[in-house]
């Protein structure tokens, strides 16, 4: 059957944008994959979109986007300061409030990159996560953390937005002042997010990837790091995983949860858990080419059928 069939029927206009901040191999699959499917497609950087309010509703997403696009899917945002980046997440509320399906919603991506709010979140939806605290008085911080070494818990601060385990660190001994504070973790931007360490269960240290596509997890690996820190950017290898129930129903539970349809969730071992897994991150922006060669799921086009089936509810 030809593959455009799916969606004859719709009008002339069967585009879709890509908000990406570089051009890369994940993007090139996804243009290649809609392209195959008669969609035309365009790759924007939602820093260089500008914002103009003088139009009519009707008027909005041509005025904005020079195109009438039936979809959109974020790839990638640029950094920036908090004002830029609530500007670039406002274009994605601005085109969901339009009627535009947007993989992911601003929403979603704001609720993801936000670990406290994501921990919170899974909290409130008795979803096993770490134990987490986020502070930004300095003295309350070295407080808290010298309590909880005390009382035999280990941790690990992370930057409250960040990825690929940079800037992850373990606390495993009580720190002196708050200068030592300071020099340790002169990472926080002010702001100290502390999560409970969920240490090697057995003889290994590894996690999971567990990726999500609307309501099906699709593929997973699993992940060893030479130390407790797993992440492929950081070093670690990975090797497909066959997930287990568990594992399929946090995932799935985790990513409606937090608001999104793609994401690529962060599982591990914690046989103190009724379910034995509690979930350490959510990724709303989730890449998957490494996913993808060792599962041998075609991941990418698996993301585009799902944007076609939003595509047709328009």
């Amino acid at each position: 059957m030809d593959r455009t069939a799916k969606i004859k029927g719709r009008g002339k206009d069967k585009n879709v944008i890509i908000f990406s901040d570089e051009v890369g191999w994940h993007t090139s699959e996804l243009e290649t994959c809609l392209h195959l499917f008669g969609v035309k497609t365009k790759i924007l950087n939602l820093s260089s979109l500008n914002i103009f309010i003088d139009c009519t509703k009707q008027n909005f997403v041509k005025r904005n986007f020079s195109m009438n696009p039936i979809c959109c899917f974020v790839r990638g945002i640029e950094g920036g300061s908090l004002e830029q980046i609530t500007r670039r997440l406002a274009i994605l509320h601005h085109l969901k409030f339009l009627g535009v399906p947007v993989i992911n919603s601003g929403k979603g991506i704001e609720n993801s990159v936000d670990k406290c709010m994501t921990s919170f979140i899974l909290r409130m939806h008795d979803i096993p996560t770490p134990d987490c605290w986020a502070l930004e008085d300095k003295s309350s911080s070295l407080g808290l953390i010298n309590r909880l070494i005390d009382k035999g818990r280990k941790l690990v601060i992370k930057p409250i937005f960040g990825s690929q385990g940079t800037n992850v660190t373990l606390i495993e001994k009580k720190i002196k002042n708050q200068k030592d504070l300071e020099e340790k973790l002169n990472f926080t931007n002010g702001v100290y997010y502390i999560q409970e360490f969920i240490g090697p269960q057995g003889d290994s240290s590894r996690d999971y990837r567990v990726f999500v596509v609307g309501s099906n997890v699709i593929a997973a690996m699993e992940r060893k790091g030479q130390g407790w820190i797993h992440n492929v950017a950081r070093g670690g290898v990975c090797k497909k995983l066959l997930p287990n129930d568990s594992m399929k129903t946090l995932a799935i539970e985790s990513t409606r949860a937090v608001g999104l349809e793609v994401a690529g969730v962060d599982i591990i071992e914690d046989k103190k858990c009724r379910s034995g897994y509690q979930v350490l991150e959510v990724n709303g922006v989730p890449a998957w080419k490494g996913l993808q060669d060792i599962s041998g799921v075609n991941i990418s086009d698996t993301i585009v059928k799902f944007i076609l089936s939003k595509m047709n509810r328009v």
